[in-house]
């Protein structure tokens, strides 16, 4: 394949892959750098849901009976905690396998760390995958500089940080193509390796439907008349439908309540972007995001650069490399815009930038053209995604705000607050309280909270806004919260301070509890994520499931987060 390309032929030699040792390296460590951000405080809501989905096995029971995923992620996840349990029970950094559950209640960190390690070596094992796919198109250097040039994108480097699908999905993404490559390619191949590798993708992560596309392409191409292509491609969709059930059994198990969870995810995702933003606003702003953030601008750049080059040199080449992106772009196009769904189509932009950055080897140039502009890309991406490990370091607004709280706020009041807002520690009496209400079992969670011993102080008696499922927090709605006296609830409550994240948009459903909170309450403390303070346009404060952008003026993660006081009874 690399000859149809038109790029110059490599010389063998060892002189390429002693090269790969230092870019991996460079991946992992970019990678590893920060990984304990905001702990114990876990500020992602995506984090925490997955996370406990996959440690809810340990109870003995597979079947997640939730299916917004499928389930072959949350196997491994629960695996690799697993040899996380057993390596600490093993060193004694902790006693029993007992000591370690409770641990995760009570401090999450240990667990966290390790579930995020997991991502930050599938994100390097998905950099060289890259690098290897390059190579296989266009060449030893640009496989390299693929490799180089994913090992620094900003975008991959900042979701290798989270406990999360997209990073694990764009490495068997990968590996998929090069399974495809092999079949496109001609060469000696398996129709079952290619079609293994897209079942175990669909069992990762639905969007990865869109892999059927080169799936079929390859395997037409790798046949000799249609009535062979047609028994292959009937073998290589049942085989990845086989593939896919397998890790993810109860799927079929439960039809009904997955059919369920995927209506409710693309109403969430896909049916809120229609009525909010419309297919070209939301299509635009990915745009913007993949074109400036993802890659770094050079690396973008020479990405649409490679494009025409290889539609002009070998244009079906090209458009099978795009197969997937394509069409998986043109679909999330459609959803509430989340920077996290472009970090599968990374490496792509990765190898066609790198041809882009080797076609100069062919040009009347001087060859050490390209290694500048390798460079300089390479630079560029380095400098934003080492500003993105500093910038997720600091201290969450919310960590900051909660010093302030546990420093003025005496023990045992009445705190109005939010979900993944200040992480505050509940009394003993208020999740006995809120359990109480609920009228179902104390969760183990909260039976491990209650019995510490010595209880941690400061502790507040807390009040959540909104409506929630948890049985062991109070919620008032924020319907609850509106008509002529919006704060008689919150007063009856007792509630003595509020706390409120504020964003650029405020829900109008909380616009009258704010309005009356500005008239008999009292603001002491204001923690801002903005290098500057003052009023005037500001970009959305940076939060880690959000397409909100790291911008220069923002110093820290995190909301503004106001602070209220509602001085006694209304007079």
């Amino acid at each position: 394949m690399r000859r149809h390309w038109g790029f110059l032929s490599q010389h063998s030699g060892s002189r390429w892959w002693i090269l790969w040792g230092p870019v991996a390296a460079v991946a992992l460590l970019i990678r590893i750098v920060g990984l304990r951000y905001g702990l114990p405080a876990v500020y992602n809501p995506d984090e925490v849901a997955i996370m406990s989905r996959a440690l809810a096995f340990a109870k003995g029971d597979l079947n997640p009976h939730n299916f917004l995923y499928p389930s072959f992620y949350f196997y491994v996840l629960f695996a690799w905690e697993g040899l996380t349990a057993v390596f600490a029970v093993a060193t004694r950094t902790v006693s029993s396998f007992g000591e370690f559950q409770r641990e995760f209640f009570l401090d999450p960190t240990r667990v966290f760390v390790a579930g995020r390690l997991l991502t930050a070596f599938l994100g390097t094992a998905t950099v060289i995958a890259t690098g290897i796919l390059g190579a296989r198109i266009a060449g030893r250097f640009a496989g390299i500089a693929a490799a180089t040039l994913l090992a620094l994108s900003p975008l991959h480097v900042l979701n290798s940080h989270y406990v999360k699908h997209d990073v694990p999905v764009t490495l068997v993404i990968v590996l998929a193509y090069l399974a495809f490559e092999r079949l496109w390619s001609r060469r000696t191949a398996s129709v079952v390796a290619a079609a293994v590798s897209t079942g175990v993708a669909f069992s990762t992560h639905y969007y990865t439907i869109f892999l059927a596309v080169p799936l079929a392409w390859s395997v037409a191409r790798s046949a000799r008349n249609p009535r062979e292509a047609a028994r292959k491609l009937f073998t290589a969709a049942a085989i990845a439908g086989a593939v896919f059930l397998l890790l993810s059994p109860f799927l079929i198990v439960e039809l009904q309540t997955a059919l369920r969870d995927i209506r409710a995810n693309r109403q969430i995702v896909v049916d809120r972007a229609a009525v909010d933003l419309g297919y070209a606003a939301s299509a635009a702003r990915y745009m913007k995001l993949l074109l400036v953030d993802a890659v770094g601008l050079p690396t973008a750049l020479l990405a649409v650069a490679g494009i025409g080059i290889g539609l002009k040199r070998r244009p079906q080449d090209t458009l099978w490399l795009g197969a997937f992106a394509t069409p998986f772009l043109l679909f999330i196009f459609s959803t509430i815009p989340a920077s996290r769904y472009l970090v599968p189509v990374t490496p792509f932009v990765a190898i066609l930038a790198a041809t882009a950055i080797d076609s100069l080897r062919t040009a009347r140039v001087p060859s050490v053209t390209a290694l500048m502009v390798l460079a300089i890309a390479a630079v560029t991406a380095a400098a934003e995604s080492i500003r993105t490990d500093r910038f997720i370091r600091q201290t969450d607004t919310r960590t900051l705000a909660r010093g302030y709280i546990e420093s003025r706020v005496p023990n045992g009041v009445t705190v109005l607050t939010q979900p993944y807002s200040v992480p505050l520690e509940p009394t003993v009496e208020v999740l006995k309280e809120a359990v109480s209400r609920s009228g179902r079992e104390m969760p183990t969670k909260t039976r491990l909270q209650i019995e510490r011993q010595p209880y941690p102080r400061p502790a507040y008696r807390l009040i959540y806004l909104g409506r929630g499922l948890d049985a062991d927090k109070l919620y008032i709605p924020y319907s609850d919260l509106s008509g002529g006296e919006p704060l008689r609830l919150v007063r009856a409550e007792k509630v003595a301070f509020v706390i409120f994240k504020r964003y650029n948009d405020t829900d109008p459903a909380a616009e009258p509890f704010l309005t009356a909170l500005a008239r008999e309450g009292r603001r002491i403390a204001v923690i801002s994520p903005y290098r500057d303070a003052s009023s005037g346009a500001r970009p959305e404060p940076f939060l880690h499931n959000t397409d909100a952008r790291i911008d220069a003026s923002l110093e820290r993660p995190g909301p503004v987060v106001e602070i209220w006081q509602l001085d006694g009874p209304r007079s």
